[in-house]
């Protein structure tokens, strides 16, 4: 098995980079890279024996035409039904002081602030995909506190070339929640390299299918949002230009955002956030404006009313080069 280590002086220190929760599964921001290992720890190796590599597709199977809970549950629950889940062998144990997870999906987490604080299991496999110069690698995080037996919470896929993380996507959850209530996220990998992410939640609630997600692998290594068609788009949660099946331009986008702390913001009476947001070939390029977003709700539902949406004042900004994270500057902070 050929084993890559890092050089001693740039590969020292596991890079991940971070993305931020700007809302739901859908919106990618990037946190500046920041070591997470000093170099006397051992480094993280990612195997590339070509032994390992797993052929595409990959995942849960016809996942977006499940639309009853039976048929979610029975894809969940049957091992044959998720056999690549299982085929899947994490025997390379990571120290938690070494990976920063971030959590980017809007489901309710209870330990979201520091994942290193909770879970004591966190694991890369051995088998990858190939693509190009790079390779894809699993990467579970597994949930120790809730129950006896650990079980799979989470897990990342990461783009690595030369050994070095160039981006991370979460694509799989199972998180438990009081009540008996469970989140789910299931993914599918077709053979272009294409990832369907598909969010459930299971609770009180009537069930309500939610939109499939798809992403791509770019060719720099970084994971893009993918859209089936080109030309303008426009849905409850966002609004702008797509280009060569990606995002493109300027972009509206209406979500949750973790960054709005209520106690900071007593004015306020939810989290959501009215972004205008800029993007070039898929990634964030310039100056993202995200100011607080004013709309009514149906007094039946609770539901927001879109057309009742409208720009409030402005919380912060951040600065974005090259799909990265360069600055974010607080309003607040600035008066």
């Amino acid at each position: 098995m050929k084993k890559v280590l890092f050089q001693k002086m740039s590969y020292a220190c596991f890079l991940l980079l971070l993305l931020t929760i700007n809302g739901t599964a859908q919106t990618d921001n990037w946190k500046l890279d920041r070591p997470v290992s000093t170099s006397n720890e051992r480094p993280i190796v990612f195997n590339t024996d070509r032994k390992n590599c797993i052929r595409l597709p990959f995942g849960y199977a016809d996942i977006s035409k499940q639309t009853t809970v039976d048929s979610i549950l029975s894809i969940i629950q049957d091992q044959n039904k998720s056999a690549s889940l299982y085929a899947l062998r994490f025997d390379q144990v990571i120290e938690k002081k070494l990976v920063s997870l971030p959590e980017e999906y809007d489901v309710s987490l209870p330990f979201d602030k520091s994942v290193s604080e909770k879970y004591d299991k966190i694991k890369i496999s051995d088998d990858f995909l190939l693509y190009g110069d790079y390779s894809l690698h699993f990467m579970a995080v597994y949930n120790t506190v809730r129950y006896a037996e650990p079980f799979l919470e989470k897990m990342y896929l990461i783009s690595i070339k030369d050994n070095k993380p160039v981006d991370m996507k979460r694509i799989y959850l199972h998180h438990e929640r009081e009540m008996g209530f469970t989140d789910y996220t299931l993914f599918y990998i077709d053979e272009n390299y294409r990832i369907t992410l598909q969010d459930y939640e299971f609770n009180d609630d009537p069930f309500k299918p939610k939109p499939a997600y798809l992403y791509q692998v770019l060719s720099n290594g970084k994971f893009s949002r993918y859209y089936d068609h080109n030309g303008s788009y426009r849905s409850d949660e966002e609004q702008g230009l797509i280009k060569n099946h990606r995002k493109e331009g300027k972009w509206i986008e209406f979500k949750l955002n973790h960054y709005v702390n209520l106690e900071q913001y007593p004015a306020f009476t939810d989290s959501y956030t009215y972004l205008e947001a800029v993007y070039k070939d898929g990634l964030p390029v310039g100056k993202w404006k995200c100011y607080k977003l004013l709309q009514e709700y149906n007094k039946e539902t609770g539901e927001p009313i879109g057309s009742t949406r409208k720009k409030g004042p402005l919380i912060y900004t951040e600065l974005y080069k090259n799909g990265r994270l360069e600055k974010r500057e607080f309003y607040r902070d600035s008066k």
